[in-house]
């Protein structure tokens, strides 16, 4: 999967070049629906998963999507919703990589 799949981390999404949230968990449910427990999922980074993996990372990206989607619909801006801390129980699991909770939080709103 490449970089459409962080194994363990919150994903670099790139709105410059066209990336989006909804990309990413599109690009995570087709494989979804073509693996079963014994696909070996190639990660752009971290390690070889499998299709629960994808599955735990699809539901994250879900997640954040709606939750930057709340703040933004109710009219804060990107600093703002870091300020909110809306992954605060997702960082101690997904912001070990090499983007943060703050970090991805700005991701997410630049690409919704």
């Amino acid at each position: 999967m490449g970089t459409c799949f962080s194994n363990g981390m919150y994903p670099y999404i790139d709105p410059g070049t066209g990336g989006g949230i909804d990309g990413m968990i599109a690009a995570a449910d087709k494989i979804l629906s073509v693996a079963d427990n014994h696909t070996k999922i190639v990660a752009g980074h971290g390690p070889l998963g499998n299709r629960a993996d994808l599955t735990k990372s699809r539901d994250m990206l879900i997640t954040s999507r709606d939750r930057v989607q709340k703040l933004k619909s109710a009219g804060k801006s990107a600093l703002e919703a870091v300020a909110e801390k809306p992954f605060a129980d997702l960082d101690p699991v997904w912001g070990k990589g090499i983007i943060n909770g703050d970090q991805f939080v700005q991701i997410v709103y630049l690409t919704l």
